[in-house]
């Protein structure tokens, strides 16, 4: 099972390479960059809203908003350390290396929540591991492909760019392999990972990639192609992940269906005991109503016979 559970993560981790593939070099992404950047920001909020943060307050709807927060202000702070970093090195570009930066460590806390997810699922059994991951990947592509224009655009080649998106990626072989050698609990403290990871694509998508659009339309085009592009990425993305979850479910998902199953045949068995229990006691409830019934049936027959033997005793000594 361990064996198959790190193969599956590879395999997810693996899809990071698709972007590569499919724009195959710098020239063709610099030519359809004013589309592919918005719909970035469709498909981050997509996974932010429908996904990341949905999950992080089901396991958590005391704190888990708070680790979304945190996550959030932490890569705010990150992000303003990056760039002065890099505008101090006399880095061209800054910018886009920051947003490059912020988005390969979000999506590193992310992978490896998904990875816990992942190891969990594999725990449970290993075609629930097996449905997991082909969930996981299905998602992960769409979200891959764009990163890998973002770091495109941030002025990687084409290898440095696939070797990002393959380092980021690899956190989910490192959370699968956590998960499974570690501790089977670590699948309670996952929210906190999902938490920040929601909140560094959100702040990347709404606070970095999306001004940066706004404030440099003539190279995006005119306002309302930027909305479109993004609806476009949004929409995409959500009904990838809706289908995906429908197919083949999530980690937390099952996890959670094994266990109310488990307790449902608990409970059930526990009813078969008080049935079997009342069934008893009914028993022998009937058996004392019987023996009661005998007792009653019995006295009546010797108070005949004693008012039986009172006239031959009278008739004996008549005069």
């Amino acid at each position: 099972m361990y064996f198959e559970a790190i193969l599956a993560a590879v395999c997810v981790a693996l899809a990071s390479l698709v972007g590569a593939v499919v724009f195959g070099g710098n020239k063709k992404l610099v030519g359809i960059e004013r589309f592919v950047i918005p719909v970035a920001v469709g498909v981050f909020l997509s996974l932010v809203l429908f996904e990341l943060i949905p999950e992080t307050l089901a396991a958590s709807p005391t704190w888990g908003g708070v680790a979304v927060a945190g996550g959030f202000l932490a890569f705010y702070i990150f992000a303003q350390f990056l760039h002065k970093r890099f505008h101090a090195a006399g880095v061209q570009d800054c910018d886009r290396k920051t947003s490059a930066a912020l988005l390969l460590v979000g999506d590193a806390f992310h992978n490896l929540a998904d990875g816990i997810i992942l190891g969990g699922a594999f725990l449970i059994d290993p075609t629930v591991g097996v449905a997991t991951a082909i969930g996981l990947a299905l998602h992960e592509i769409p979200q891959e492909i764009v990163e890998f224009g973002v770091f495109i655009r941030a002025g990687y080649t084409r290898l440095q760019a696939a070797a990002r998106n393959l380092l980021s990626a690899s956190g989910i072989v490192v959370g699968t392999v956590l998960t499974l050698f570690v501790s089977a609990e670590g699948g309670a403290w996952v929210w906190i990972l999902t938490g920040i990871a929601a909140g560094a694509l959100l702040f990347l998508a709404a606070s970095d990639l999306l001004p940066r659009i706004h404030g440099n339309l003539s190279t995006y085009g005119n306002i309302w192609y930027a909305t479109l592009a993004i609806v476009i990425g949004f929409v995409g993305m959500t009904l990838i992940l809706d289908w995906a979850h429908s197919q083949y479910g999530h980690g937390h998902a099952h996890a959670t269906h094994e266990v109310g199953h488990s307790d449902h045949e608990d409970h059930a068995a526990h009813d078969d005991h008080d049935d079997h229990d009342d069934h008893a006691t009914n028993d022998g409830h009937d058996d004392h109503d019987d023996h009661a019934a005998h007792d009653d049936h019995t006295e009546p027959d010797e108070h005949a016979h004693d008012a039986d033997d009172e006239p031959k005793l009278d008739a004996d000594h008549t005069p």
